[in-house]
């Protein structure tokens, strides 16, 4: 969603928008207390080991550590992880996750986070080369859509297709599907066919015995167990 978008809602109705997000109106503390229970082990534990979210719901590190955990090996889902109290839709956000995080987990959180807004970012496209891991940024008002990588690999901003001006992309996008429907035949006639030992002319066998005769003008004859030219009889 565009960060305009959301500007936009935020303006027209706050509240809705803050329980989307999991931002409390309000910020709450832990309760200042020497011990605290953790709601999920349910041990008693020092305050100073425990964390909370904005919600103040305390957890112990330990928790925190195994929530978190699971949550980013699970996906980028982890980037809308809520508070673990089931009643509670807080967001945990960065600073949890690098306040308890392993260093390895904190890697993915950022990686997951940088894809989000490489891809929730209009002006931003991942670069379609095989095994390119580089985002390109499309500069608005360059009056072309041909985009150059910094793997060197040009391509078209608006199909994402190899560079293709001046044609345009709905041309481009026939000439692909008109070539990969010639490539569905061609891979078929390579599946179900033999070429003629002579003339090359792929030939489909679909019943009698092995003996084949190419069809005129050719008119070789071949076996078609071997793709030799036939001496003997089929029996």
């Amino acid at each position: 969603r565009s960060v305009s978008k959301v500007h936009d809602e935020w303006f027209v109705d706050e509240a809705r928008v803050r329980t989307a997000v999991g931002l409390p109106e309000k910020q709450n503390e832990m309760p200042n207390e020497r011990e605290l229970t953790c709601g999920i082990c349910f041990e008693s534990c020092p305050r100073e080991s425990m964390g909370a979210a904005s919600c103040g719901h305390p957890f112990c590190g330990v928790c925190w550590r195994g929530y978190i955990s699971t949550a980013i090996n699970d996906g980028p889902g982890c980037l809308m992880l809520r508070c673990p109290d089931p009643s509670c839709s807080a967001a945990v956000g960065q600073d949890m996750v690098n306040l308890f995080a392993s260093d390895e987990d904190k890697g993915k959180y950022e990686r997951y986070l940088c894809r989000s807004y490489i891809e929730d970012n209009r002006k931003t496209k991942w670069c379609p080369a095989p095994g390119c891991e580089y985002a390109v940024e499309f500069v608005v008002g360059s009056g072309s859509y041909d985009v150059s990588c910094g793997c060197s690999y040009g391509f078209c901003w608006n199909c994402t297709e190899e560079a293709h001006r001046p044609v345009d992309c709905s041309t481009v996008s026939k000439w692909i599907l008109k070539n990969s429907a010639e490539s569905e035949n061609m891979n078929w006639i390579l599946a179900n066919s033999k070429p003629c030992p002579k003339c090359k002319r792929p030939i489909e066998k679909n019943q009698g015995c092995m003996h084949i005769t190419c069809t005129p003008p050719c008119k070789f004859e071949f076996c078609w167990y071997t793709i030799t030219l036939l001496l003997h009889f089929c029996l």
